[in-house]
């Protein structure tokens, strides 16, 4: 199984579950099947963050940051050893001048051949509730917000990752994180 670790919210995870030694929940996900048995890389846990991807030190591998401004090629070359392979792609870009490359729950953002953002979905999202979200001081919902229940996490003055949630409830889930260059219709 793949694990992920949000590393922008040790904190918070640690303070609502069990994690070992004060480090980061890891966020377990389901195998889709695209990474066989023989590949080391296949239990690998990713680290979601405001300014990149990184795959920490892990299994005998070093670890490997993939940060925004990184080149497309070796950016899916890296992250596809954890992800898989992926489901879409495109090299035309959007209406916000982006191309993508989509895997099982999670998109890299490009431009001008660049990786500049991501969206993360279920099962790169954490498994908790927005009461347990909020609870930590440094996430904070948007004032009206056109998105739909919208949060953000890190400092006040530059939020370093951005996310929905399901619902208004204390009990609704996660719905999506992103960091970067997205295309979000406001």
């Amino acid at each position: 199984m793949r694990r992920l670790a949000l590393i922008a919210l040790p904190l918070m995870l640690a303070a609502c579950g069990d994690a070992p030694d004060g480090s980061a929940d890891d966020i377990t996900a389901a195998d889709d099947g695209a990474m066989g048995e023989d590949n080391p890389m296949a239990d690998a846990t990713l680290e979601l963050q405001g300014t990149g991807i990184v795959i920490p030190a892990q299994s005998g591998f070093e670890e490997l940051a993939v940060p925004f401004g990184s080149a497309r090629a070796p950016t899916e070359a890296t992250l596809g050893n954890v992800l898989g392979r992926a489901v879409d792609e495109t090299d035309t870009p959007n209406d916000c001048g982006l191309t993508y490359t989509a895997y099982e729950g999670l998109s890299l953002n490009f431009r001008d051949g660049q990786f500049v953002g991501y969206w993360a979905e279920p099962p790169y999202v954490p498994e908790t509730t927005r009461a347990a979200m909020l609870a930590d001081e440094n996430i904070r919902m948007v004032e009206d917000s056109t998105v739909g229940p919208e949060f953000v996490m890190g400092a006040e003055e530059v939020p370093d990752i951005g996310g929905l949630f399901t619902g208004e409830g204390d009990d609704a889930s996660v719905q999506a994180l992103w960091a970067g260059e997205n295309c979000i219709a406001r």
